[in-house]
């Protein structure tokens, strides 16, 4: 079901360190290592999943594998964004929260005041966020610091000024006097923290950012407009656009998030995306709780993530996890 309202940084290095191999076609393979699932006899009861629109979608995937082996339990998810993560774990109306940005100091106090003790993040997946321009857009790259100069006011990357024309980027020709329109989130988005975060390195978004209520919203807005730009999941490529390959520098190669190089890691933009749960020391979680994480950190639960579009994990940050919960093993 899904309703539309809107230590504790443990794991979230450690599944963001490793993604899994390829095959020549650019498909990615699952680890081999990655932990079996073996469903109990019975199980039932509800599940509440609250938060990130982009977590949603591999949510259902994990909900609707979930409830073939338990159809006696109901996982109710809520749309409600990344800023309802961990409120809504705090006041008990989640069972996990879904968090595609990270944490703040203030959720984590908030959390600890109430319980005594931090949230547990784990990351069962990883999101590539992919820079979009129009179809017809001649640019072929570019650099964080370029991307910090069309987005950013500050320029925190150190580029001479922010970047106002396609021209200021490196482009030549007609294109290079035409100006840059910015699409982007709104503030309290998990995409848009991380990307001014990580790429603005906290600066400040252009006063003129055009904000879209949703990454459908905004990739559609940069099919429509050839001097657009903007940022979204990798599972948001439509007709009339097409993602930019990114480098690191100058001098740097610049891979685009879906080239086989790009899946294998080295692409730059990069977000993980996480469960909140409230996992009290020396206790264990409910039942039905585990069952749930032993089944999207094993390899169905991988392969769903791979269904839904998204980057999956690889055995040793599955198994981190898992401990981080006291699950060592699998049933």
């Amino acid at each position: 079901m899904f309703r539309n309202g809107a230590t504790v940084f443990a794991l979230v290095a450690a599944a963001a360190a490793t993604l899994v191999g390829q095959t020549a076609s650019a498909q990615q393979i699952l680890d081999p290592s990655l932990p079996v699932y073996r469903p109990v006899d019975k199980l039932s009861g509800t599940l509440t999943l609250v938060g990130s629109d982009t977590m949603s979608h591999v949510a259902a995937t994990w909900a609707d594998s979930f409830r073939r082996f338990y159809p006696d339990v109901e996982v109710d998810i809520q749309v409600r964004g990344s800023i309802n993560a961990v409120p809504s774990v705090i006041a008990g109306e989640a069972s996990f929260g879904l968090l595609s940005r990270r944490i703040t100091e203030a959720e984590v106090t908030e959390f600890g005041k109430k319980f005594g003790h931090p949230p547990t993040l784990l990351t069962p997946t990883l999101e590539p966020i992919a820079v979009y321009v129009h179809k017809d857009n001649p640019i072929e790259s570019l650099s964080l610091q370029q991307i910090d100069a069309i987005f950013s006011s500050t320029v925190q990357r150190g580029a001479a000024k922010p970047a106002k024309t396609w021209g200021d980027v490196g482009v030549t020709g007609p294109w290079a006097s035409k100006p840059i329109t910015t699409v982007g989130r709104t503030d309290t988005t998990g995409s848009q923290v991380f990307f001014k975060e990580s790429v603005l390195l906290g600066g400040e978004f252009r006063a003129d950012l055009v904000q879209q209520k949703s990454n459908l919203d905004l990739v559609k807005s940069v099919a429509g407009d050839p001097q657009a730009v903007g940022f979204a999941g990798v599972t948001y490529v439509l007709p009339g656009v097409k993602p930019v390959p990114v480098t690191i520098g100058e001098g740097q190669p610049a891979y685009s998030p879906l080239s086989i190089e790009g899946i294998a890691g080295q692409y730059a933009l990069v977000r993980p995306l996480q469960l909140v749960v409230n996992h009290p020391p020396q206790s264990d979680l409910t039942p039905l709780q585990s069952e749930f994480i032993k089944y999207v950190f094993s390899r169905m639960g991988q392969e769903d993530v791979l269904k839904s579009g998204f980057r999956p994990i690889t055995g040793r940050p599955a198994q981190i996890a898992l401990e981080a919960v006291g699950l060592e093993t699998l049933n």
